[in-house]
């Protein structure tokens, strides 16, 4: 019987042992894993994808009459998306020719002004003439006493009137010249205001129709048929979904060994994919730090709490279009290879688009027409 315990007891001690040994040797294998491998890694659950979102707004006030969208619909830049009543620019924009045309023929009848002030003072410079040879006569005959003091006087006030007449003719004759003063009708004051008026109301007329600002899907719809809006009120959204990138919130703990260019491997929540991608930006503050209320920390009962740092990365080009884009908001997991860096580093691609812009060689054609037309 004693054998048998001991025999137990011996083959107690070897399985004590075989179970110690395989700890230290998994201790030891983790340890090499740690410091070789995970220990220049930085993983998070907390990434969401994002992008850029483009904001339509109503440009003009006015009832909508036509809607070419729904939500989620694919758009390409420049498709007609929504219309607005138009009745009232277009009546705006006859109104601005009507005015532009009188501004014209204001123009010309200026220079016609000129040419009466100039007639107008010749005339008042003979009459000048005229009255100076006659007092000089009348100051003859009052010396030689044939005629009296009363008819001096009045000879004498004749002439002054006649020199005031002179200088206010000289003087309507200079101000109709500074008014009509210009290279051409167009670079007049007068013409060029009612020229800028009417560019804005052909602007305004093309605001009535509202064109997709890039290319992308409808999100945010918020108009129906007939409403009636004003300036400023928001039509809907426009997201790029080829223009995306991943906010990953790292713990400040976490930021030891994060720089720009950092390999970072994402994998999608939604389709399970795996993105390759790089760090492109590190935000200049926390999450609490941009709040509507920032934590005030100066209270007696202080906790410390980990905060997280926004870092903004950039999905490699080639990985995004074999992947397929993905909805923002989405999430990803994310590790941050800290020992690996990107030199060249692709950076998110910035659009633009205004669809509002004047058709300036037609419009041009129009004003040299109505120019023309009122000139004389």
């Amino acid at each position: 019987m004693s054998e048998v315990i001991k025999e137990n007891k011996k083959n107690a001690k070897k399985k004590i042992g075989t179970f110690i040994g395989g700890m230290a040797v998994l201790g030891v294998l983790y340890a090499l894993y740690f410091f070789l491998f995970s220990n220049g890694y930085v993983t998070t659950e907390n990434a969401y994808v994002t992008g850029n979102q483009t904001a339509v707004t109503a440009q003009i006030a006015g009832s909508i009459t036509q809607i070419n969208l729904v939500d989620t619909a694919k758009v390409k830049k420049g498709d007609l998306l929504v219309e607005f009543e138009n009745t009232d620019y277009q009546l705006a924009l006859e109104g601005a020719e009507i005015a532009l045309a009188q501004a014209v023929r204001n123009y010309s009848s200026l220079e016609t002004n000129v040419s009466k002030y100039q007639y107008i003072l010749k005339e008042s410079l003979n009459n000048l003439t005229n009255v100076e040879k006659n007092y000089e006569r009348n100051l003859k005959l009052f010396n030689a006493g044939i005629i009296s003091r009363q008819q001096m006087d009045a000879s004498t006030t004749q002439l002054k009137n006649a020199k005031l007449a002179v200088s206010q003719r000289k003087e309507a004759l200079s101000n109709a010249k500074l008014q009509a003063s210009s290279k051409d009708a167009y670079s007049h004051p007068s013409v060029q205001s009612a020229i800028l008026k009417y560019k804005l109301a052909s602007l305004n007329l093309s605001r009535t129709k509202v064109y997709a600002p890039v290319d992308g899907v409808i999100a945010k719809k918020s108009i129906s048929l007939g409403q009636k809006i004003g300036i400023g009120y928001p039509l809907f959204s426009v997201v790029d979904l080829n223009n995306e990138w991943v906010e990953v919130n790292l713990k400040e703990n976490q930021m030891k060994h994060i720089q720009i260019g950092n390999k970072v491997e994402l994998t999608s929540s939604l389709n399970k994919k795996v993105y390759e991608g790089h760090i492109t930006g590190i935000s200049a503050g926390t999450g609490n730090a941009f709040s509507l209320l920032p934590p005030q920390n100066a209270s007696g009962n202080w906790i410390k709490i980990t905060q997280r740092l926004p870092v903004r990365v950039a999905f490699d080009k080639k990985s995004l279009e074999d992947n397929g884009a993905l909805p923002l908001g989405t999430t990803m997991e994310a590790e941050i290879d800290t020992n690996t860096t990107e030199d060249k580093l692709s950076n998110i691609e910035i659009k633009s688009s205004n669809p509002y812009t004047l058709n300036i060689p037609k419009i041009q054609k129009t004003i040299d027409r109505i120019v023309k037309a009122n000139l004389y």
